[in-house]
């Protein structure tokens, strides 16, 4: 039988347990359970009060987004146009005698934009309000047909602009300068002082209130990897605020982010972020140029995927079982396995890379995961060259 969780990928465990309130789904572990709840308590507790940051979260996924306008306006106009969207929407639920009704049969049936201009043909004009003059300008939002995607481009690089400039002024450029000026400065940056651009580039991830994608090496070298990403994303945002471009740039430089971030006063430890912060202090200890090997494994880290890519260094092969490896079937095998650790139970890198230091990789997997009917070969895969004496660090050159 298999997991309830539909991410969880488990589709044989042996030992699942109940749900405690309707008694009828069952999970692998208590964090599946966790992980499903904002989806099964609409089945669980029908019927009964249900918190509404649930239908917040519901109503916020994708499939809504994409089905009433909101992820094509994002995309197509900005984030700008999603004020006037909901604007609309709220109108009209409070106008329809059966909002549910009529709005799933007008997207049924391909009428939501004839269905919404016949609903406010009914309304005085002055009562319309300025989100139906925006909604007449753009219509094709809510036509069901894909985002125009050459106008998405331009606006992604309206917004790639903006957010390039405000990066500009906080380095202390002038408000004067034209965009050319600009990208010629950060050409010339390129060539003289990498770092320096990385850390302007970077800035105007975080004033765009965004963190950077992990196909990114910013996302490693700015700590991001060691998860809890919008409690960073917030310090980082706090750090803008009170210190300089300068400051940031030689902190980048000297791997002394995390001093910079007590410095200011931005990170407050608490027992649920211990683990997560002392992994970002790790990563950061040596960026931007010097990490441990664990984090070239990271499976997270989608710029450096795992398995037979080209793009795993030869010590990672060599420290973490793929020089073992016979065919590619055992690759397939210890990617799934690293994959699993990470992903399903985000262990702890650094106990991880320990335990490659020890030599004890399969003793480190048995304990998360059961390796059978492959434990044979993943014992002859998982061992490695270590311990060695005095080897404390394995590292690794950007």
């Amino acid at each position: 039988m298999a997991c309830c969780y539909s991410s969880c990928g488990n589709t044989s465990a042996s030992d699942l347990k109940r749900c405690g309130g309707c008694r009828e789904v069952r999970y692998c572990s208590s964090r599946c359970q966790k992980l499903d709840w904002p989806s099964h308590v609409f089945d669980c507790k029908a019927g009964k009060p249900i918190c509404t940051v649930y239908y917040l979260v519901r109503d916020m996924k994708n499939e809504t987004r994409i089905n009433h306008g909101f992820d094509k306006g994002d995309r197509m106009l900005g984030a700008e146009s999603l004020r006037p969207i909901c604007q609309l929407y709220h109108q009209l639920v409070g106008i329809l005698a059966d909002p549910y009704a009529d709005l799933r049969r007008w997207k049924k049936e391909g009428m939501l934009v004839d269905g919404i201009k016949q609903v406010f043909a009914r309304i005085l004009p002055h009562r319309r309000g300025t989100h139906y003059r925006w909604f007449l300008e753009h219509q094709y939002v809510f036509d069901g047909s894909p985002a125009d995607e050459g106008m998405v481009a331009r606006q992604a690089q309206v917004r790639r602009e903006t957010w390039t400039r405000a990066a500009w002024l906080y380095a202390g450029g002038s408000s004067s300068d034209p965009m050319n000026t600009i990208y010629g400065h950060m050409a010339w940056l390129a060539q003289r002082s990498g770092h320096k651009l990385s850390c302007l580039l970077f800035v105007s991830y975080i004033l765009d209130h965004d963190r950077p994608s992990p196909k990114l090496v910013m996302w490693l070298t700015f700590g991001f990897i060691a998860g809890h990403e919008p409690d960073i994303l917030r310090c980082y945002t706090e750090l803008l605020e009170r210190c300089t471009f300068e400051e940031i740039c030689e902190a980048y430089e000297t791997s002394s982010i995390p001093a910079l971030f007590a410095r200011h006063g931005v990170m407050e430890v608490d027992r649920d972020r211990d683990r997560y912060y002392a992994l970002f202090a790790d990563v950061m200890s040596g960026s931007p140029t010097t990490f441990k090997y664990i984090y070239e494994l990271d499976p997270r880290a989608e710029s450096r995927p795992l398995g037979i890519s080209p793009c795993l260094v030869q010590c990672v092969i060599d420290d973490y079982g793929y020089r073992n490896c016979k065919k590619d079937e055992e690759w397939k095998l210890l990617d799934e396995l690293y994959t699993q650790l990470f992903m399903k139970h985000e262990v702890d890198p650094l106990a991880l890379h320990d335990a490659c230091l020890q030599g004890e990789l399969l003793q480190f997997a048995k304990g998360f995961m059961k390796l059978s009917p492959w434990t044979a070969t993943y014992t002859r895969l998982l061992k490695n060259m270590y311990p060695l004496p005095d080897c404390k660090e394995l590292m690794y050159v950007v």
